[in-house]
């Protein structure tokens, strides 16, 4: 769900009419996880974000214990902070961080809310995906993984949200799929070896921290494997995307693909191998 191009204020609404039953409320940030947690000075309305932490230090308490690295963010968005209109802050808050909540509480939800878009011909356009080992990076509910399972030999399933790493357990096991491995992993720390894949797939999981991201897919992919990542954004790219240049920089050539009735773009790169 590609929230990085969208006004914060459109992405919340578009979330409310996505998950109409969700009904987030404050309590449900306890619930995130720490790579989560980092996002908050980029996804969260700082002014109401400060009206709901001075209402609840508790819940401030627990952000920085969770993620020390947020403190001075903390700090910052409280400074003579004072009481405001608690419940509209709340309001804004938790529907801007909706998607965050969803994966927590309902991964089932996510799964029958959002269409799936792209087929599996998006992916094996660029190179074919019979019996080779993938990894799905930044794996969600495990929609990528589903969809090449049966014509992989092995797909890993690298998501750092506990829950969705238990969705997609269950429903791997549920669809008898003995190839879908599960790790604990994000696209800049992948939990293998050198040289240990064929091919890297990412859908909207791109570009945390994507200089690092880079030289870890280098790492693990082996030598003429490939690196396919479904951007979810329109093709061709408009002057100044976000990491357009630094990808093709990179050696990872722009192409389509079909999402919606609508072109999409991907970036395609056969990895040479770390020299």
């Amino acid at each position: 769900m590609p929230h990085r191009e969208r006004e914060p204020a459109m992405y919340a609404d578009y979330l409310r009419e996505m998950f109409p039953e969700l009904d987030p409320v404050v309590d449900d940030l306890f619930l995130l996880e720490a790579h989560q947690i980092a996002q908050l000075p980029a996804r969260a309305p700082r002014e109401e974000l400060g009206i709901v932490l001075y209402a609840h230090p508790q819940l401030a308490r627990f952000l920085a214990t969770r993620y020390p690295q947020i403190e001075p963010f903390l700090a910052e968005i409280l400074e003579g902070r004072k009481v405001g209109d608690v419940t509209r802050a709340e309001d804004a808050v938790v529907w801007q961080l909706a998607d965050l909540i969803v994966y927590q509480r309902a991964p089932a939800l996510y799964d029958e809310k959002v269409p799936r878009l792209w087929s599996r011909a998006a992916l094996e356009e660029a190179e074919p995906l019979e019996g080779k080992v993938v990894i799905d990076s930044g794996a969600g509910t495990g929609q990528v993984s589903f969809a090449v399972a049966p014509i992989v030999a092995t797909v890993f399933a690298v998501e750092p949200v506990a829950t969705l790493r238990a969705h997609i357990t269950t429903k791997a096991r549920d669809m008898g799929l003995a190839n879908v491995f599960v790790l604990d992993g994000v696209l800049d720390a992948i939990p293998l070896p050198e040289d240990s894949v064929d091919i890297l797939l990412t859908r909207n999981a791109i570009g945390w921290d994507l200089t690092a991201e880079l030289v870890e897919i280098e790492r693990v992919v082996r030598p003429g494997g490939i690196a396919l990542h479904l951007a979810g954004m329109p093709y061709p790219a408009e002057e100044g995307a976000p990491h357009h240049a630094l990808l093709l920089a990179d050696g990872y050539q722009e192409r389509p693909y079909e999402d919606g009735g609508v072109q999409n773009r991907k970036y395609y790169k056969q990895i040479q191998g770390i020299t």
